[in-house]
């Protein structure tokens, strides 16, 4: 009886290894039944609030996108994206003060898109995002225009409210956080809070 039970086993420590895969196995099976693969593995507002670590709360609400999204998405009538570039703090603070304008206006997300590496690569989806804003975007002496970080876009009924890059140009050796002192910081918030005042409320400003 004793053989039956073990015959496909050729040593005891087979055997072990054997039991041991088994409950190894059930414990991971148990545990990915158990994780929730409808969402990211890092969520947007954290993701951007790490880059920008100790600018911007994790408490945003900011909304990753890439090219193809914007180049649609900024065709709607009621439009707001911020556009960003990797590792600039004068990004983190603009995207501050519109994450708490935003949130008084009771705006529960922003489309992000990080232009840096589409800008570089000259992607044609970021080209023609590029070529329907030529109204608005900087033109270089040299006739090159592109978007630049931070640009805020702003549209409603379909047409453009709000379009400010003026931060994106500014030189010297003078930081971000040397320029948003309280003075430039609370300029800032009045804009944002008359011009998605005017968004939210649509044409009447209701």
């Amino acid at each position: 009886m004793s053989k039956k039970s073990v015959w496909i086993f050729k040593s005891k420590t087979q055997m072990i290894v054997s039991i041991i895969l088994f409950v190894i196995f059930l414990i991971g099976f148990i545990y990915i039944g158990t994780v929730d693969f409808s969402k990211n593995n890092i969520d947007d507002n954290i993701k951007i609030a790490e880059e920008y670590k100790d600018i911007l709360d994790k408490d945003n609400i900011y909304q990753y996108t890439n090219a193809q999204f914007i180049n649609d998405y900024i065709r709607s009538d009621d439009v707001i994206v911020l556009f960003g570039i990797k590792n600039s703090e004068w990004v983190g603070y603009y995207a501050n003060i519109l994450n708490l304008i935003a949130k008084e206006n009771n705006i529960d997300s922003i489309y992000y898109y990080d232009i840096t590496d589409d800008r570089d690569n000259k992607n044609g989806t970021y080209q023609s995002i590029v070529n329907y804003l030529s109204d608005y975007v900087t033109h270089l002496d040299d006739g090159t225009i592109n978007i630049y970080g931070p640009t805020l876009l702003i549209k409603k009924n379909g047409k453009v409210i709000y379009f400010d890059d003026s931060t994106a140009f500014i030189s010297g050796n003078i930081s971000a956080s040397d320029y948003w002192n309280e003075y430039q910081t609370n300029l800032q918030k009045l804009t944002l809070r008359a011009v998605l005042k005017d968004y939210v409320g649509g044409e009447n400003g209701k």
